[in-house]
This record gives structure tokens, sequence and C-alpha cells, in this order.
């Protein structure tokens, strides 16, 4: 999947700077705005652990083989930008997050299904509300920054009759942390961006002893992500 993404993102690299030598000098127009609205496409990294729950409904941590790594994954997302003065920006912007990897448990001592392959899988609907600061402008150009909070809701862990082999989140939902860097130009029609942003999880009630039937499941970590903005 990384394979494909690269050069995908390296011709919309080039699109948005091909479109940043015409000249626009609209910027006066988009900063007047009290809103814009707009769509988020973005590439993510996702570190995943990997547990096992024993015959007890006990959870633990998986030492042995490849149980840490990072699944890629897209995001989507449409954009409501509310100007709250010069300097700052409340957006808001539900969207969709999918992720996936295949995983092979390698030489591990617990007993697993028959499966040699495994996937880690999930589908989220998510609202991040961050609070941007745009203090740095240059003409029809500013770099900015992003901070606040990001709910998920995934819904494949709700699934209880997917085929064997595939490892959900534990819980549905999730509360994380947002920050980030941009940096936006104005075209005559429409503002254009390049966004690179991390999310960490928030001290949650992780589930220690429970009832659920999997062998293995995943705990998020940090996700990384590069993505691309168009507002009108």
């Amino acid at each position: 999947m990384v394979k494909h993404i690269k050069p995908a993102a390296l011709l919309l690299c080039i699109s948005l700077f091909s479109l940043h030598l015409v000249p626009a000098h609209a910027q006066e127009g988009f900063d007047n705005k009290k809103a814009l609205y707009g769509l988020h496409l973005g590439f993510t990294e996702n570190w995943v652990d990997i547990y096992y729950s024993d015959i007890e409904g006990y959870s633990h941590p998986l030492d042995q083989g490849n149980h840490s790594f990072c699944a890629p994954g897209t995001r989507i997302n449409v954009m409501y930008d509310m100007r709250l003065g010069r300097f700052f920006s409340l957006r808001v912007m539900p969207g969709v997050s999918l992720i996936g990897r295949a995983w092979e448990p390698g030489d591990i001592s617990i007993p697993t299904s028959p499966s040699v392959e495994y996937k880690v899988k999930s589908v989220c609907g998510e609202l991040p509300v961050d609070v941007k600061f745009h203090p740095f402008r240059w003409g029809d150009r500013q770099l900015y920054l992003t901070s606040g909070l990001n709910y998920s809701f995934d819904f494949t862990s709700l699934n209880k009759d997917l085929n064997e082999g595939t490892i959900q989140r534990p819980n549905a939902h999730d509360l994380r942390y947002i920050c980030g860097v941009g940096y936006e130009f104005d075209t005559r029609y429409v503002r254009l961006g390049i966004e690179m942003k991390a999310t960490f999880g928030l001290p949650s009630s992780d589930i220690i002893i429970g009832t659920r039937p999997e062998t293995f499941y995943y705990h998020n970590g940090p996700t990384f992500s590069f993505g691309f903005n168009i507002e009108a």
C-alpha cells in the first residue's frame, strides 16, 4: 500500500506547486470570510501493539514475534473552518479513517488459530476538533499550527462475525490529542494546503480483564499523517 501512496503523494505535491506559481493575490477575499468549507485527504502510519487473551480472559502484551509495527491507512474528512479572529480559527473535520495490514505471529509460545497470517483492520468514523493558530503570513502564503482533540468510533470492533484471523481493537471508542503544522496558499478560487499531524492516545480504562473471545487484539499507539486540504 505504501508503494502506491508515494507516487500519488508526489504527483499531488507537484500539482499543488504548479498552482502555487499562478499569481493569485486573493488572500484578502479568503481572510474576510467568516467560514471556509473544504476537504482533507490524508495518508497515515498507525502504530499498533498486539495483545492476546488467555483462557481465563486476562489480556497480556505479546512479547514474542513481530508484536509492534506501523499499519498504513487513509483518511478523508470534510472541513468547516470558522475564523475566530486575526490569528485563530476553529476547525471541525468529521470523516472516516481506514487502516489495514497483514501480520504473521511468528515464533510465539501461546496457542493460535490455524491462520498463519492475520489482518489488523479498522474502519473508524472520527470527529477531530482543533484550533488553528496562523500568525505567520507572507502575501498569499501562511504557516500555521494546530492543536485539539479527536474522538473516533471503530465500527469494525462492533462486528462479531468477522472472518477468522481478523484482529480488532477491544474498545470502539477512542479519544486522542492532536497536534500539527501546515502550510497553505491562496489561488484565485481556492485555498490549498499541506498538513502534517500526530495524534496520541489519552489515558483510558483499557480492558485488562475481559470476555472477548478473540485470541489476539490490538491497542493503538501514536498516529502520524500527511495530508492535503482544499477550501473555498
